[in-house]
């Protein structure tokens, strides 16, 4: 059902370092849509990105070591190239390169067979995945993410938390907000069988590192924490987040969460005048994917 006079669908990102979360992203969705359709910022010209993104299309980006407003100017730079890509591909995806969308392998083989499903008449113009953000216990997971295994292979655990239900997959003109976390789009496509993975802490020893990394990239942005008057982000305290739920034990196997769901979806609200955002915030507790999702990536 998808228009023939345009490609079914590319996937775009933008990335300073984190090889390896750019070397996974490539991975996953150029099997999915071949590495023509992926579309990678390279912010300052890494020649890693080069390598690992071979066969992309990678554009360079100037380095700024100021980072001024740098994540409004990235978001709105993303917004716009998402938007022109939406006249040549009938969906673009756009995200974090430490996030990735897939589809239950109970529900569809991939995103493309599962995309080309919806029926013109009813097709979303903008898609928001069930977001699973994924937690590192290195106690109950102690295997070690390596080149040859996935990683659903070895950690499974996860969290609940809407923040990371974006409104990443689109069909139509759109304006996302800095961390793509909310749109102008004003209603809510909540899939039930997408999900958005977001991987930031997926590794004990990768997660602290990259943490301690992003508050100091902070404190160049905007100053040290108690000597101006910046507020608290969440780069600020996620090493905090992160180090009290990596000790938490599981509370069941589950993907299907329909009471949360349907708070999203009641909560669906105006976000800074413009912008529209669901409800559900961040439950307490973890849980654990089922065994068929170790296949996907």
């Amino acid at each position: 059902m998808l228009d023939a006079t345009r490609a079914p669908m590319a996937a775009m990102t933008m990335v300073g370092g984190d090889h390896f979360f750019l070397d996974r992203w490539v991975r996953y969705y150029g099997d999915q849509l071949g590495r023509e359709n992926l579309y990678v910022f390279s912010h300052g010209g890494d020649p890693r990105h080069h390598d690992i993104a071979e066969g992309c299309n990678i554009i360079y980006l100037p380095f700024d070591p100021t980072r001024y407003c740098f994540n409004q100017r990235r978001w709105q730079m993303l917004s716009r190239v998402t938007t022109g890509l939406t006249h040549f591909y009938n969906w673009v995806l756009v995200g974090d390169v430490d996030e990735i969308v897939a589809v239950d392998p109970a529900a569809a083989d991939g995103l493309l067979d599962y995309l080309g499903r919806f029926d013109p008449k009813s097709t979303p113009e903008v898609i928001t995945p069930f977001a699973i953000e994924m937690v590192h216990n290195p106690t109950l997971e102690p295997d070690p993410i390596t080149p040859a295994r996935n990683i659903l292979d070895v950690r499974r655990i996860f969290r609940l938390n809407a923040n990371y239900a974006k409104p990443c997959l689109t069909r139509r003109k759109i304006d996302i907000v800095p961390g793509g976390h909310f749109a102008n789009f004003p209603k809510l496509h909540l899939d039930p069988h997408l999900y958005l993975f977001h991987l930031r802490f997926i590794d004990y020893d990768m997660t602290e590192q990259r943490l301690a990394l992003r508050r100091e990239q902070r404190t160049i942005q905007s100053g040290e924490l108690g000597s101006t008057e910046r507020t608290t982000t969440g780069w600020d305290t996620a090493w905090a987040t992160y180090s009290s739920l990596s000790k938490e034990t599981p509370l069941r196997e589950d993907v299907e969460f329909t009471a949360f769901r349907e708070e999203m979806v009641a909560g669906w609200r105006p976000k800074k005048k413009v912008y529209w955002a669901p409800g559900g915030a961040r439950p307490k507790g973890v849980y654990r994917l089922p065994e068929r999702f170790r296949t996907l990536f």
